[in-house]
């Protein structure tokens, strides 16, 4: 089988491999620097990206977790009080 048609068959049928994302694939996506989404990775990060470490590579599924993690960062229109 070729090495293409190994992949797809991997990613495209297999729904227990979904779709995977490196750090500078998901900084790409969404607009920021790959080093604030490698930060987002951290131990010392009370809420950490959904990732999965791959040795020294992280990976980013993507995945209901990562969507839920995405909504619990936006404001919803509350406004914030001025002091």
């Amino acid at each position: 089988m070729k090495r293409e048609q190994l992949e797809n068959s991997q990613t495209n049928e297999n729904p227990a491999f979904g779709e995977v994302l490196t750090a500078d694939e998901l900084a790409e996506r969404w607009r920021v620097p790959p080093s604030w989404i490698r930060e987002q990775t951290r131990s010392r990060v009370v809420d950490p990206l959904p990732h999965a470490r791959l040795g020294r590579y992280v990976r980013f599924p993507v995945s209901p977790e990562l969507l839920g993690w995405w909504k619990r960062r936006q404001s919803g229109g509350k406004k914030i009080p001025c002091i």
